[in-house]
């Protein structure tokens, strides 16, 4: 299938290329996460069995200093922890790798073209209309606000660290996001509507990481505060947020779809790093109670 081809395909077809994309990646985060709810202690427990057998052998070899402090830090993280930095790198190499596809003579870049004119052909208005409305959810407006309750929250229930690595981590993101903007200049695509108005500069774009790091970093909190009857349908309704907020920019066409992607990437880099930093916290917190 050409680009052409396909770009009109995704506008044509716009609900259900949604639907699935929405579907793939609530998907694939329940199953990482169930996967080391359910066999992470077992592995966890292998594993600090292992570093156990060959910690004193390590210690006993001629390797530098940094190699065996690296190698206690690894064997004190955690299989939780380690799954999110890999996480984090693979994403930072996923946003490296769009970073770089986006000129306008790259793969990329021409799907970028071909889309942005397909839905300004297809996207009609009532689909113009619904997602003028959901991008608002990825708003500085509305996410600022939400960011402040949350923080309140967790201050009232006496988490005042998490509170402020919640803080820390939306306001940073927010923060970077603007840097990266400033460092790729990329201009945004030409809109021939009024449902929608943006200005800046394109890549990444930062409704789909602010949506991505708030919503995301949410759904982290919920998995931890709240009890599993609750995980499953607020995981999903924040993964659906996620997409909607991301891809509404690109249905509207004041971003690109590697915009989209770039925020996504940037977005899942900086949410899994906190989320290692807190899930380290909280073995730290675990091992220092059970001792």
């Amino acid at each position: 299938m050409t680009t052409e081809g396909l770009a009109e395909l995704i506008a044509v077809h716009l609900w259900a290329v949604l639907l699935v994309i929405a579907s793939v990646m609530l998907l694939a985060a329940w199953l990482l996460w169930e996967g080391l709810q359910r066999f992470g202690p077992a592995i966890d427990a292998w594993l600090r069995g292992w570093f156990a057998r060959i910690h004193p052998h390590a210690r006993s070899l001629p390797l530098p200093g940094a190699v065996l402090s690296a190698w206690d830090i690894v064997r004190r993280l955690g299989l939780q922890v380690l799954a999110s930095m890999a996480v984090a790198v693979v994403a930072c190499i996923g946003f490296v790798e769009i970073a770089d596809e986006i000129a306008p003579d790259e793969d990329l870049g021409q799907f970028d073209a071909a889309l942005s004119a397909a839905l300004g052909r297809h996207a009609s208005d009532a689909q113009l209309r619904i997602f003028s409305l959901l991008t608002h959810l990825g708003d500085k407006r509305f996410l600022i606000p939400l960011a402040g309750v949350v923080a309140l929250i967790l201050l009232v229930r006496r988490q005042r660290f998490f509170a402020a690595a919640w803080v820390a981590a939306t306001v940073g993101g927010a923060l970077l996001n603007s840097t990266l903007k400033e460092i790729f200049e990329r201009s945004r695509p030409q809109w021939l509507h009024h449902y929608a108005s943006a200005d800046g500069w394109s890549f990444p774009s930062g409704h789909s990481s602010g949506a991505f790091i708030v919503y995301g970093l949410l759904g982290y909190l919920v998995l931890v505060y709240l009890p599993k009857r609750f995980h499953v349908p607020l995981a999903a309704l924040a993964m659906l947020l996620i997409v909607c907020v991301g891809f509404s920019r690109a249905i509207l066409q004041v971003h690109y779809f590697s915009d989209v992607l770039g925020g996504y990437a940037f977005g899942a880099a900086w949410v899994a790093a906190w989320i290692a930093g807190l899930e380290a916290f909280r073995r730290r917190q675990a091992d220092s109670m059970s001792t």
